[in-house]
């Protein structure tokens, strides 16, 4: 799942040239507004983006365009009323779950992990594992970008084209420190039957699937544990993003099956109007969900019950809203959290016993854990340096986690019963991610403190959710660059 917080996004229509709109929400619920406020839905008997009023705390059209003056008395920012709004989620919800009779019934699209932290589900997170990626286009969109220049995004070493830090394969080389070679061979593109708006409200996922088959591709090759499954299944579709229905970006479960070899999870994003266009962010997202079942870390607005969204973890890691760093094309990575769950750390570092510790940017194979009376919940500490991979983040220094394998990060609420998997302490003691303010600001992370920093009485504080004492203080951190030294007291 690929959620959006603000960015403005150019849309389609069918009977009038492409609108730039920002765009709230994810694959479940969204919300759009023009640049100047006015809360728009799409049209379909205009076949245009309107400006919408409420009834009956829905959304409808006012049958105005947005490309006219927005009608007199219309408020700015409208939004539905909870309960409609948690109607359209579980609607949506109800969609993409697995059917009930299937094998994978119990699977859960949450923002908690389940699985000691990660979804359920089958995990290819370590190993040579090839994915199929599919490109498809359609009668009224055509592809502008090659098999080979995708390929050279997944799979190429030293890529650096439009700006990319690196390709998909070598970017979660990197994260799992060796542990993990993802490849993908490229197909395409294959144009399918229907004009792009009709697979916004059709999955493109089977029809592309068929078309392949029938040209005699081997899928034996796409199953590493020689199970019957392909273990990676890929769409890119012509154009720019479309944040829509089945066209928004995401990850789910694809019942299908085809010569003895079945589909499991897939994922979909776009390809561009041009290779230009390709980055690896949004690939890279929805891959850690179908190869490694990583959670989301951001809120869904659902489960807690308050219909708001916070920011989770924010752009502070690949699976909240880090993908869309510098455009897609650095994307944050992996945090530490998730790595160690991935058992992408081979070097564990207790921080249980006082003494000076150093933190090590890139060091993606080592974890330094202080761990609590609680197995299931403890904290991480890594250096967020503003280099490498990290180098679109708005704070550089020290990222302290408090983790709990059975919180979610749809709960915001900070009490023994309602709190995230994986938070994030803000140096500034603002929560401004719990309150989803922003998804990252420049006093977030700690850096040059002298000193103690953080202990049970600070704000933040190294409290357990239950609001009992951790122990956990820490002094003296040191300053941005490859390594940040402080101490344990």
């Amino acid at each position: 799942m690929s959620a959006i917080f603000g960015e403005t996004l150019s849309f389609k229509q069918e009977s009038g040239p492409d609108v730039e709109l920002v765009a709230f929400g994810d694959e479940f619920y969204a919300r759009y507004e023009t640049k100047d406020g006015f809360t728009a839905i799409y049209d379909g008997k205009l076949g245009l983006y309107c400006y919408a009023e409420l009834a009956d705390g829905k959304f409808i059209s006012t049958a105005v365009p947005i490309s006219e003056p927005a009608p007199d008395g219309l408020r700015r920012h409208l939004k539905e009323a909870p309960s409609v709004r948690n109607d359209k989620f579980d609607n949506r919800y109800e969609k993409m779950m697995p059917p009930k009779d299937s094998v994978w019934a119990n699977e859960a699209l949450e923002t908690y992990g389940p699985n000691q932290g990660l979804l359920e589900g089958r995990q290819v997170n370590t190993g040579v594992v090839c994915g199929l990626t599919i490109l498809v286009e359609f009668p009224d969109l055509p592809a502008q970008v090659t098999a080979e220049e995708v390929s050279a995004l997944l799979n190429e070493d030293g890529y650096t084209a439009n700006g990319n830090y690196c390709s998909v394969r070598e970017y979660f080389r990197l994260m799992s420190s060796g542990l993990l070679d993802y490849s993908n061979v490229v197909i395409g593109p294959i144009r399918l039957s229907q004009e792009q708006r009709y697979y916004v409200d059709n999955l493109l996922a089977e029809e592309a699937l068929n078309l392949v088959v029938d040209m005699g591709v081997d899928l034996s090759q796409f199953d590493s544990k020689g199970e019957g499954y392909i273990d990676a299944l890929s769409f890119m579709y012509a154009g720019p993003t479309l944040y829509e229905g089945w066209l928004w970006p995401h990850n789910y479960y694809l019942e299908w099956e085809h010569g003895g070899y079945r589909a499991h999870l897939y994922m979909i994003t776009s390809q561009g109007l041009s290779s230009s266009d390709l980055s690896i962010g949004t690939f890279c997202h929805e891959s850690g969900h179908m190869l490694c079942r990583f959670p989301d870390l951001y809120d869904y607005g659902k489960r807690d019950g308050d219909f708001e969204r916070s920011a989770g973890m924010g752009v502070y890691c690949l699976m909240s809203a880090g993908n869309h760093l510098n455009s897609g094309r650095t994307p944050a990575p992996v945090c530490g959290y998730l790595r160690y769950l991935a058992g992408w750390c081979s070097n564990e570092i207790s921080l249980n016993t006082p003494g000076s510790y150093t933190a090590v940017h890139g060091d993606y194979g080592t974890v330094l854990v202080y761990n609590t009376v609680y197995e299931n919940e403890y904290f991480l500490i890594e250096n967020r340096s503003e280099v490498g991979l990290d180098q679109g983040l708005p704070s550089a220094g020290l990222a302290i986690y408090h983790c709990d394998i059975w919180g979610s990060n749809e709960w915001q609420g900070g009490s023994a019963d309602s709190h995230y998997q994986c938070g994030l302490l803000q140096a500034d003691g603002h929560f401004d991610l719990e309150h989803g303010l922003n998804v990252g600001d420049a006093t977030d992370l700690f850096a040059i403190v002298e000193g103690e920093v953080l202990s049970d009485a600070t704000t933040p504080s190294t409290r357990l959710w239950d609001g009992s004492d951790s122990g956990l203080r820490i002094a003296d951190i040191g300053a941005p660059g490859e390594a940040i030294g402080f101490n344990v007291v």
